[in-house]
């Protein structure tokens, strides 16, 4: 899917590096949102599995009447680990989840303070263009952060069913 640029702001057209800042900041807010997604989609999968895991001992308890043999203890005492795990691993892709949604807020807003500085801007100066690159360098370390949340997110261990 092609993204236009938005028009221009106060009746000048945008210049190459405002287009570059914008289509920067449009892929930004795209890969964060995809974080956020596979974030709430990890959460759901941990949920899922407490359940059945949940549902299991129920399940499990719930034999006994029927004439099979109960559980053994260490069998409990496994499963409920294993619930315990779970709960932890949903607690972490939750925690995982607000953290990204932390660092989306805070790309924003900088790329908000980004996108006023370079509209505010009209003939660079030596002091302007200063403030430019070092709001470039500003940008390519949120890109790294959000590259390290990623990787972050995808290193933490995933709940199995």
């Amino acid at each position: 899917m092609e993204r236009s640029v938005p028009p221009p702001r106060r009746g000048r057209p945008l210049t190459p590096e405002e287009e570059d800042a914008e289509l920067e900041r449009i892929e930004l807010g795209e890969r964060l949102q995809a974080a956020r997604r596979w974030a709430y989609f990890a959460t759901f999968v941990a949920f899922l599995a407490a359940a059945a895991a949940a549902v299991a001992l129920a399940t499990q308890s719930n034999d006994d009447g029927r004439g099979r043999p109960g559980a053994s203890r260490s069998a409990v005492r496994d499963l409920q680990d294993d619930v315990g795990e779970l709960r932890n691993q949903t607690e972490a892709a939750r925690d995982a989840g607000l953290e990204a949604q932390d660092s989306a807020e805070s790309l924003s807003s900088r790329v908000d303070d980004l996108e006023s500085q370079v509209a505010d801007a009209g003939q660079p100066d030596e002091g302007t263009q200063q403030e430019l690159e070092d709001l470039g360098q500003d940008v390519q370390q949120l890109q790294e952060d959000v590259d390290q949340a990623r990787q972050d997110a995808r290193s933490s261990p995933s709940p199995s069913p």
